[in-house]
C-alpha cells in the first residue's frame, strides 16, 4: 500500500510537533531547576510538594517565634544583670559599719533607686517587660509605695504544635519578696541614712530585705537561662527537621541538572534530525506527486 504524501506530511508534522513540546518541558526543567513546574507535570508530586511546602512554612514560623523570644530572653537576663548589680552595691553601702557621710552614701543609695526603677519600667519594642499579660502598663509606679501595676502573667511563646515555652514577666516575682518591695527597701534606707541621729539599727534593718530580693532575682536569672537552653535546643530540632523535609520536597519537586542538560542535547539532536529528514523526504514526494 503506498503511503500518500499528506499522510506522510501530517505523520511528521505530529512528530515535529511531539518533539517540539518535550524540547520545550525539557528547557523549562532546566531553566527552572524543577522537574514539577505545573500540576499535570505529576499530580501525585505536586500533592507531596505542596504539602512539604506546608510544613516548611510552618517550621519558619516556629523558628521566627523562638528566634524573637531567644532575644527577649538575653534582653530580659540583661536588665536583671544590671539590676543585681545595684542591688549588691546597696548591700555593701548598707552593711558598711564605717559611715563618715552618710549624705553622699544616701545621694548614691537615691541613684540606685531611679535606676532599678527605671529598668524594672524597661520596655521591650512597645511592651514593658515586667508587666505580665498588662505589657501596654508601666510595671511599677515612680512614686512610693512604687505599687506593681501588671499580673502574674507569663510572655508564652508558641513553639509547636500545642506546644508553648512560658517566659517569665511577671515583675512582683523578681522585685518583691512578701512585704519587701526592692523600691521601698531602698528608700527605708535612703531615709535612714539621712536619718538624725544617725540610726544604724534603721539602715542594718534593710540588709536582709535585699539579701531575699536579689536571690529573687538570681532566681529569676537562672529561670531565664533554662528556658533559653529550652528555646535553643527547640530550634535545633526544628532546624534539622526543616532540612529533612526540604531534602524531601527537593528529591519530588527539584530536577536533576545534568541529567536534564543530557536530556536536552538529545532531544534538540533528535529536532534537528527529525527536521532534516522531514526536508529530504516530504519535498520531493510533494513534488512527485506534482509531476
Amino acid at each position: 500500500m503506498r503511503i500518500s504524501a499528506k499522510i506522510m506530511a501530517e505523520h511528521i508534522k505530529a512528530n515535529l510537533a511531539k518533539q517540539s513540546t518535550q524540547l520545550m518541558e525539557t528547557q523549562l526543567k532546566l531553566a527552572s531547576g524543577k522537574r514539577i513546574n505545573r500540576p499535570s507535570d505529576d499530580p501525585i508530586g505536586m500533592g507531596k510538594v505542596l504539602d512539604y511546602r506546608t510544613t516548611l512554612h510552618t517550621v519558619e514560623q516556629y523558628r521566627e517565634n523562638i528566634l524573637e523570644s531567644r532575644t527577649r530572653v538575653q534582653f530580659t537576663e540583661a536588665v536583671l544583670g544590671q539590676v543585681s548589680e545595684f542591688i549588691e552595691d546597696a548591700k555593701k553601702l548598707a552593711t558598711n559599719p564605717d559611715i563618715e557621710d552618710k549624705t553622699a552614701f544616701a545621694q548614691e543609695i537615691g541613684n540606685i533607686r531611679q535606676q532599678v526603677l527605671g529598668l524594672a519600667n524597661s520596655k521591650y519594642g512597645p511592651n514593658y517587660l515586667f508587666s505580665g499579660h498588662r505589657s501596654d502598663t508601666a510595671s511599677f509606679d515612680l512614686a512610693p509605695p512604687y505599687g506593681y501595676n501588671g499580673d502574674n502573667g507569663s510572655h508564652r511563646v508558641v513553639v509547636g504544635e500545642g506546644i508553648t515555652v512560658p517566659i517569665e514577666a511577671d515583675g512582683s516575682q523578681m522585685f518583691i519578696d512578701g512585704t519587701d518591695n526592692l523600691f521601698q527597701v531602698l528608700d527605708d534606707l535612703e531615709t535612714a541614712l539621712l536619718a538624725t541621729p544617725y540610726d544604724p539599727a534603721a539602715v542594718k534593718s534593710t540588709v536582709d530585705p535585699l539579701y531575699r530580693i536579689a536571690d529573687r532575682v538570681k532566681l529569676a536569672r537562672s529561670g531565664l537561662a533554662t528556658d533559653y537552653k529550652r528555646l535553643d535546643r527547640t530550634d535545633e530540632y526544628w532546624k534539622n527537621f526543616g532540612n529533612a523535609v526540604e531534602t524531601m520536597r527537593q528529591t519530588v519537586e527539584d530536577a536533576d541538572i545534568t541529567k536534564t542538560a543530557i536530556d536536552m542535547q538529545v532531544q534538540q539532536t533528535a529536532y534537528e534530525v527529525l527536521l532534516a529528514t522531514a526536508a529530504q523526504v516530504v519535498q520531493p514526494t510533494l513534488v512527485d506527486f506534482l509531476r
